[in-house]
C-alpha cells in the first residue's frame, strides 16, 4: 500500500474514534436522565459529573478531528 492509501485508512479509523465519542456522550446523557428521573434530589450532584464526563469525551472527539484534518492535508 502506498502512503496515500494509508493516510485515508488512518482517517477512516479516526472516524470510528469519533463515532465512539459520540456514542459515549449519548450514553452519559442517557444515564444522567435516568438517574435524575429515579432520584430527583440528586440532580445537582449528577449534573456536575455529567458535564465533566461529556466535556472529556468531546475533547477526545476534537483531538481525533484535529488529527484527521492534519493527516488529510499533510
Amino acid at each position: 500500500m502506498d502512503a496515500e492509501t494509508m493516510k485515508y485508512l488512518a482517517i477512516a479509523i479516526i472516524s470510528l474514534v469519533m463515532f465512539g465519542a459520540a456514542k459515549g456522550v449519548a450514553e452519559i446523557w442517557t444515564t444522567t436522565i435516568s438517574s435524575v428521573s429515579r432520584n430527583p434530589n440528586s440532580k445537582k450532584d449528577v449534573s456536575i459529573f455529567a458535564w465533566g464526563g461529556a466535556a472529556l469525551t468531546e475533547a477526545i472527539a476534537l483531538y481525533a478531528l484535529g488529527l484527521a484534518i492534519v493527516l488529510l492535508f499533510s
